[in-house]
């Protein structure tokens, strides 16, 4: 049975009979829309209005099925399967419809929708050999490493991409130097430095730059190291020809990043004036000495609890000079 042959014939005797659709729909309690349907052959008349459909279009239901030998033929059933194939027919084409719908609000929704971040453990081997920790976003793949560099690839969108990165910054430790913020994860003693998310035609790549410690650590020694030359080392006084004798040795202590240990000892003709601990800084062109603790002290003496001394040629000058009645300048080399 041909759908499009019906359909055929049913316009040609409605126009014979100078019908429209809306005025055959009406005879038959149809709407003008289900006429339209028959006649393109999208859907065949049911079969309860098959014998009035041949009443009104003046014929018979074996010329509208356009069935030749009528003999042994049973229209219902006819009909049925008729009905069945167009069925399956429609439900062929809502689905090639359907789905590229149903493809790309999937892949919109895989852009959109945050799904977190996973913490991957990665073999880091740049001046060290250890395991640290990154935070990439889930789905992500193809990691990429160059030293201090690592990027993965992700398919998601890249807002999602930059909001689970962010969270996971979170959770480590913000620290500042030189005007800029940067992460420390204390548990692996990596810093992350700098981090992006650039877009390709395809893919978003996810970039890391870390260093090994703490970043701002690192920047200050080599800049203590600049202007002091070898931290660490023990500073005597530059004048050899005194009965003043003084050691200070400025360290660093490893438990509070950005925060350096010192300490102080001074004698004069064998007694001592001064055991002190601390800690410094160096701001701008001057060290600060701050005073956490005097272990001993000679009780002639005003011991201040900061002291300052200016750097020049990485020498150390006792600003505010506590020891004048002893020695006139101090200077440390």
């Amino acid at each position: 049975m041909d759908n499009n042959r019906i359909g055929k014939y049913i316009v040609k005797r409605r126009k014979e009979l100078h019908l429209t659709q809306l005025e055959l729909g009406n005879k038959l309690f149809v709407t003008d829309k289900a006429v339209s349907k028959w006649e393109r052959g999208l859907s065949l008349p049911d079969i309860t209005l098959l014998d009035k459909l041949a009443k009104e279009l003046d014929t018979d239901i074996y010329s509208i099925l356009q069935i030749e030998n009528r003999q042994n033929i049973d229209i219902e059933k006819i009909l049925q399967i008729e009905k069945h194939k167009i069925k399956k027919q429609l439900r062929k084409r809502i689905t090639i419809i359907i789905s590229p719908i149903i493809i790309i609000t999937c892949i919109i929704l895989f852009k959109l929708i945050p799904f977190g971040y996973d913490v991957m453990h990665i073999r880091y081997n740049h001046n060290t050999d250890k395991l640290i920790n990154l935070g990439v976003p889930k789905f992500s793949f193809y990691m990429q490493n160059n030293e201090d560099n690592y990027a993965y690839k992700s398919l998601r969108g890249k807002s999602i991409l930059k909001s689970e990165v962010k969270a996971y910054l979170n959770t480590l430790e913000p620290i500042s130097c030189n005007n800029t913020t940067y992460f420390y994860d204390n548990t692996a003693d990596i810093t992350i430095i700098d981090y992006s998310i650039t877009s390709n035609i395809l893919y978003n790549n996810i970039n890391y730059s870390i260093r090994n410690g703490n970043y701002c650590d690192t920047l200050q020694i080599k800049e203590y190291n600049n202007k002091l030359g070898l931290l660490g080392t023990l500073r005597t006084l530059y004048n050899e020809d005194t009965n003043l004798i003084i050691y200070f040795l400025p360290n660093l202590k490893t438990e509070e990043h950005n925060e350096w240990t010192a300490s102080l000892e001074i004698y004069y003709q064998g007694r001592i004036l001064e055991h002190s601990i601390g800690t410094f800084e160096i701001i701008n062109d001057e060290l600060i000495y701050y005073r956490t603790q005097i272990k001993e002290r000679d009780q002639n003496i005003d011991i201040p609890n900061i002291s300052n001394f200016i750097i020049r040629k990485q020498k150390l000058i006792l600003k505010d000079n506590y020891l004048k009645e002893y020695e006139k300048e101090i200077i440390l080399k």
